[in-house]
């Protein structure tokens, strides 16, 4: 069960049932979807099913203001799969999305560092964070190298925003052990 973080100015909790219309006007947002390579309109089956799947992740996040009990984003962790195939224990992968509203006022950092460490905290055998970043969504790669990410490489990537296109992909990897994030 994901433990409910507090931070300076947010609520990091589970995800709910009653986030979903919030969840699904963020997803559905092109100013989030087409940077992440998301759709530019799934339909409301597609939606249900990426919430249902966040919200049965592990480790998933509703951000809430604390200011006007708002939710404004999320930060999820996924199974993250070692090249064999089978799912590595010690390792998750990151996705994350704010409300454009909400942008450039240091809420994301804040947020992630208080789930790196409460994962650096909780006795987990999670030692990386690996983060996948379209190469053209500079918001997202920079914060991830301000975090202490490391770019791994980066490669061409089948995106469906408006039709599948070949876009550059980067590979990110935190190790948690050597992060700063403490």
């Amino acid at each position: 069960m994901t433990a409910i973080l507090k931070t300076q100015r947010l609520d990091l909790r589970p995800l709910t049932d009653s986030d979903y219309p919030a969840y699904k006007r963020l997803v559905t947002n092109p100013v989030i979807a087409q940077p992440v390579g998301f759709s530019p309109q799934p339909d409301d089956r597609q939606v249900r099913r990426w919430y249902r799947a966040d919200r049965n992740s592990a480790r998933s996040y509703a951000i809430i203001l604390h200011q006007t009990n708002q939710f404004i984003g999320a930060v999820i962790f996924y199974d993250w799969f070692a090249d064999n195939g089978l799912p590595d224990e010690t390792s998750l992968e990151l996705g994350y999305f704010l409300d454009p509203e909400y942008w450039a006022q240091g809420l994301m950092p804040e947020a992630l560092m208080a789930c790196f460490k409460d994962l650096k905290r909780a006795e987990s055998p999670v030692k990386s964070v690996w983060a996948n970043c379209l190469v053209s969504n500079d918001r997202s790669c920079q914060l991830l190298e301000k975090l202490c990410f490391q770019t791994i490489g980066d490669q061409l990537m089948g995106v469906t925003g408006g039709g599948q296109t070949l876009q550059r992909q980067a590979l990110f990897r935190l190790n948690l052990n050597d992060s700063q994030n403490n």
